[in-house]
């Protein structure tokens, strides 16, 4: 019998145990490994489109019935992401279904009418054109293919912002969802997303549209994800039309839950309303939003040039006229407090917005504020701002503790003027 070699065992051993650490790590937490490591990863950064397609009806003998394979429906969710490697980042414009584009052949119209016009290639070259950008690829997904997904996951667990209480006859959908954390059925999640019955319309749907999405991804990035795979890619081919093969569409998904929530970017095509209420995007917005997308960084904002919104969503009644004089004690000139739209269950935690493609702004605020509260690179916050800080209890301390320092000093150097 030959002796045992302990150097073989020894390196057999770290062997398995590299290759252990990186099977754990490619289930358990695939952002810890860099994007190229990953087994059925992208190597290259890659531009598509998704788009969410509106109800389709048919009329058979006098009955209208909803077609639930059809995706000639106007696009109520159009979405444009970026896939990068090589910054293992994640970057997603939404874009307004109401914004004014041209479309080709068509002329100038509301872009979710390219879908029903000529199918989501006339889609994609409406947004290639508005934006001024290739696009590689497109992904449309039926609103009832969206339900299914969500039911075969379990539901998404997302925050409520406020009453949602509407008879959508469209669709043929009762949405009446309350307030606070909920995990949502298939058709709960469809009212969620389609609500538009407030004052921002549209803009609002898109804000929601973008909760939905982080939340979507943090579920698909829990390990029991991948048991729910066979069943999503049968779902997937009965309401999925694309111009990707499926082995594509699975290293988009493996390559997008291995992204750190860090690196998820997501931001609204900037713009303003119409007289006619559609979202009207100018070209200097546009290129600035497109460069932002695409990795450019910029020099940031001096913060008498930030737009600030402070929005209070403590216990504290008087917290945001606090933090606004203490926000501006700091700098920062063009300070507006907005009322809450309603009681949050997540108010003692403090959200710092980067509405606009903004990071470095939002990051500008967030150490002011001592590095207190969550960054969040999305446009859910007040459309009219640069910077949205929905102000928690964590803040409370704080702000009482240090708004009036300043105050101090300048009481101080009037008091050893006098005594002069």
């Amino acid at each position: 019998m030959r002796p045992t070699s302990w150097y073989q065992v020894y390196v057999l051993s770290a062997l398995l145990g590299v290759l252990a650490g990186y099977l754990y790590a490619l289930v358990f937490s695939p952002s810890l490994l860099p994007p190229l490591f990953r087994v059925g990863g992208l190597t290259e950064p890659k531009t598509i489109l998704f788009l969410g397609t509106d109800v389709v009806y048919n009329e058979k003998s006098g009955n209208k019935r909803a077609d639930k394979t059809a995706f000639n429906g106007r696009t109520d969710t159009i979405m444009l992401a970026r896939l990068d490697p090589y910054q293992n980042s994640l970057d997603v414009l939404s874009i307004p279904r109401d914004t004014q584009a041209n479309i080709p052949g068509y002329g100038v119209q509301k872009i979710n009418a390219a879908n029903v016009l000529g199918g989501p290639e006339l889609t994609l070259r409406t947004v290639s054109s508005l934006l001024d950008l290739p696009v590689d690829n497109y992904l449309i997904l039926n609103v009832h293919g969206l339900m299914e997904m969500i039911n075969e996951l379990g539901g998404i667990t997302v925050e409520i912002p406020k009453p949602m209480h509407y008879m959508d006859w469209t669709a043929k959908l009762l949405i009446d969802l309350s307030p606070g954390f909920h995990t949502l059925t298939g058709n709960q999640a469809m009212g969620f997303v389609r609500f538009r019955h407030d004052a921002l319309g549209d803009i609002g749907r898109v804000q929601r549209q973008q909760i939905f999405i982080r939340a979507l991804i943090d579920r698909a990035t829990k390990p029991d994800a991948w048991l729910h795979i066979p069943k999503l890619i049968s779902i997937a081919q009965d309401y999925i039309d694309t111009n990707m093969s499926m082995s594509f569409i699975l290293k988009i998904a493996n390559f997008m839950r291995g992204v750190p929530k860090d690196n998820r970017h997501m931001v609204m095509l900037p713009g303003h309303f119409s007289g006619t209420g559609d979202w009207v995007a100018e070209p200097d917005d546009i290129h600035k939003i497109v460069a932002k997308f695409l990795g450019s960084t910029f020099v940031s904002l001096e913060r008498r040039e930030i737009k600030l919104v402070v929005i209070n969503t403590s216990s504290s009644p008087n917290l945001a006229y606090q933090l606004a004089r203490y926000l501006r004690a700091r700098g920062y000139t063009w300070v507006q407090i907005k009322r809450a739209e309603t009681a949050s269950s997540s108010g003692q935690h403090t959200r710092v917005i980067a509405q606009r493609a903004n990071p470095e702004d939002a990051n500008q605020v967030r150490s002011d504020l001592n590095n207190i509260g969550e960054l969040v690179y999305a446009s859910v916050g007040d459309i009219e701002s640069g910077v949205t800080v929905f102000a928690g209890d964590d803040l409370v301390s704080t702000v009482a503790s240090q708004s009036d320092k300043p105050r101090t000093r300048r009481r101080q150097r009037a008091s050893s003027r006098y005594a002069l």
